[in-house]
């Protein structure tokens, strides 16, 4: 009898501590641990786990150097299954539109969709140019204009991945193709440009004060002429007479109607005095 009264008690006592226990552990979890707050990632927090990304835009990112979030707004979604990849991916769209609500860029099929040039969205700007060369007239007019409508070397021997290679934007130095033709002038591209446009490179201007030395590179019998037998043409720059690559000048530019009594005809000045790289005293 006393047993079955001390095992009744024990259960008792066993229940009771249970139920504090219980009670105390429930207490400490919540009733849910969902009722937690939990805030979206930070980008510091994505950039263990997605490293490669996280520094392609430290890097490379210009203005997609936001927070993650503001493109990724659904996330940790994939479904091999379902094959969901497409539709979890952020959209070009939903930023890049053009004023009147289309594609950024327009609407040619050379253009569309983004990524058919912009082929990594963490670096937008890093553009193969390779993948992309059929479309640059479409942004580039004025310069695909130029090349075609005044043809040379660079119509016929080179195209814009040649000259624009490793990436979109980059300019290259004249000389990683041509030599300079001036050896007594130290040419940089701002010098060969000059006279030079790069996509008309054969209709050349200059500025009046372009060094005459640099005609020299290609003109320099003209020149060795003026240096032997000096007179004042000798200390006239290139430039002040041809003010336009070719162009001969009427002597009467400069001397006027030297003769008025003979009525020369300004056309013939050669006959008495030479050649003006060469005048004959």
């Amino acid at each position: 009898m006393m047993n079955a009264k001390r095992a009744v008690v024990v259960l008792s006592v066993i229940g009771v501590i249970s139920m504090i226990f219980a009670g105390g552990l429930a207490t400490q979890l919540g009733a849910s641990p969902y009722d937690a707050d939990i805030k979206p990632l930070t980008t510091a927090e994505c950039g263990p786990c997605h490293f490669s990304y996280f520094q392609a835009i430290k890097n490379e990112g210009g203005k997609h150097q936001i927070d993650c979030v503001e493109c990724h707004t659904v996330f940790h979604a994939y479904n091999p299954i379902k094959q969901n990849y497409a539709q979890i991916m952020p959209k070009c769209a939903s930023c890049h539109v053009s004023a009147g609500g289309g594609p950024f860029h327009g609407e040619d099929a050379a253009l569309v969709p983004c990524l058919a040039c912009h082929t990594n969205p963490h670096t937008p700007l890093k553009i193969p140019l390779g993948d992309v060369e059929a479309a640059c007239n479409l942004c580039h007019a004025k310069q695909n204009m130029a090349i075609q409508n005044f043809p040379s070397r660079h119509t016929t021997d080179v195209s814009c991945a040649d000259c624009h290679h490793d990436k979109h934007g980059l300019i290259p130095a004249c000389d990683e193709c041509h030599e300079n033709h001036s050896p007594a002038v130290q040419m940089d591209s701002a010098a060969c440009q000059s006279c030079h446009p790069v996509h008309k490179p054969t209709e050349m201007s200059y500025m009046k004060d372009t060094n005459s030395q640099i005609c020299a590179g290609c003109h320099d019998e003209a020149y060795g002429l003026l240096q032997k037998n000096q007179t004042k043409h000798t200390f006239v720059a290139c430039a002040d007479c041809h003010p336009s690559h070719a162009e001969i000048p009427l002597c009467s530019k400069c001397h006027g109607e030297p003769h008025p009594k003979m009525k020369v005809d300004t056309t013939q000045c050669d006959k008495c005095h030479g050649i003006a790289h060469d005048l004959e005293q």
